[in-house]
């Protein structure tokens, strides 16, 4: 090499190490701890975890767990949606967000534990997810876990006395309320860290949470119950579910009560005038669209009628549902906003949005279903 190209090669190296130490002294590496993550508290999620990627010398700020009590305490948590996958036959769920610009659901770190592989409680708080029970090698487990959704990471609790699949959890004020699930010891009560377990008076198989403090359920005959945490009371009007048996995923929007029925129907009631369900109107073209064909191996195609597996709510109270696709091995979703009519007798629902949100891998005979277990809005 001569002498030129060497002085050329040492200017070259001056200059990089000068740009370094220029990068280094400007922008958010200048600015003190306490003043930088400020700033990073009003950045979108998405843009910071992109942040950690491109610099490792930020990945250190964006996640720390000061930046995470800041965007709390001010107010900038963002609403993210998670839903965990049985992607058949693999024997252990896996945890996904939905990324809000692609519209398509990104797997999370996976939980370091044997969860359960169906039939477990699930209830959202601040900043995570508790998972409770469920069925794990074909028995009923008591373990209780916690996905914390700030820094995607899993905490195993206290294990409950009794195990429980099935069951129907709530949170009321800062305990969780966890009912039935329990089989012949459904008359027992526990204390599990802050999650409690009132007497049971029957088998409830779904339950409700109306103005943050009163429970409404429904037990496996159709008979309407209310609970009183202050009392730790049961009661009953003694009316009847008109559709027992034939609706899943209860959620609340206002005062009013939705939930999943068959032939992708959503339902809906008022309490308060007893569990009269009614068909959410406006969907029927929709509906229609719930059929396809499947072709399994070997076999000639036969037509199916797909249907809702999952029902959820966003923060804007609108309805939000996944459905199978076996024509592409697609999960697809949709959004539906709702409009009260007729003062208030019918309730029409309208697709906001839809699209596939997940696809199977086409190549791989053995992941041939996808069931979604959960789905709910988390504030991270």
């Amino acid at each position: 090499m001569d002498e030129s190209m060497k002085r050329r090669r040492v200017c070259s190296e001056r200059r990089n190490e000068k740009s370094k130490e220029v990068s280094l002294s400007s922008g958010l590496l200048s600015l003190p701890d306490e003043v930088a993550l400020n700033c990073l508290a009003h950045v979108s999620r998405l843009d910071l975890a992109a942040l950690a990627v491109a610099s490792k010398c930020h990945r250190s700020l964006v996640v720390s767990p000061q930046l995470w009590d800041l965007r709390r305490f001010k107010g900038s948590t963002e609403p993210s949606l998670y839903v965990c996958l049985h992607i058949l036959p693999e024997p252990n769920p896996r945890w996904f967000i939905l990324n809000p610009m692609q519209r398509r659901l990104k797997p999370i770190r996976s939980n370091r534990y044997e969860e359960a592989q169906s039939l477990s409680s699930f209830v959202v708080i601040d900043w995570g997810i508790f998972i409770i029970g469920g069925i794990r090698n074909g028995e009923p487990t008591s373990d209780v876990f916690f996905l914390d959704c700030f820094e995607h990471s899993w905490n195993r609790l206290q294990s409950m006395y009794v195990p429980r699949a099935s069951a129907t959890a709530c949170l009321i004020g800062k305990k969780i309320y966890v009912f039935g699930g329990c089989g012949d010891e459904a008359d027992s009560f526990n204390w599990v860290l802050f999650v409690f377990t009132p007497k049971m008076p029957l088998n409830i198989e779904h339950s409700v949470v109306i103005d943050k403090e009163l429970v409404y359920a429904v037990d496996d005959e159709g008979q309407d119950f209310s609970f009183s945490p202050s009392k730790r009371l049961f009661w009953t009007s003694g009316m009847t579910d008109s559709k027992p048996g034939h609706r899943s995923d209860w959620c609340v929007i206002g005062k009013l009560l939705f939930c999943r029925g068959t032939r992708g129907r959503i339902l809906w009631c008022d309490p308060e005038d007893g569990f009269d369900w009614k068909e959410v109107k406006g969907l029927e073209d929709f509906q229609d669209s719930f059929c396809g064909s499947v072709q399994p191996w070997g076999l000639g195609k036969t037509k199916v009628q797909y249907d809702i597996n999952k029902l959820c709510t966003d923060p804007a109270g609108n309805i939000v549902i996944f459905w199978n696709n076996p024509d592409s091995l697609e999960l697809w979703s949709a959004v539906i906003s709702l409009e009260s009519c007729n003062g208030g007798l019918e309730i029409k629902g309208k697709i906001e949005w839809s699209g596939a949100v997940f696809k199977l891998d086409p190549l791989s005979k053995s992941s041939y279903s996808v069931n979604v277990l959960y789905s709910a809005y988390v504030n991270a």
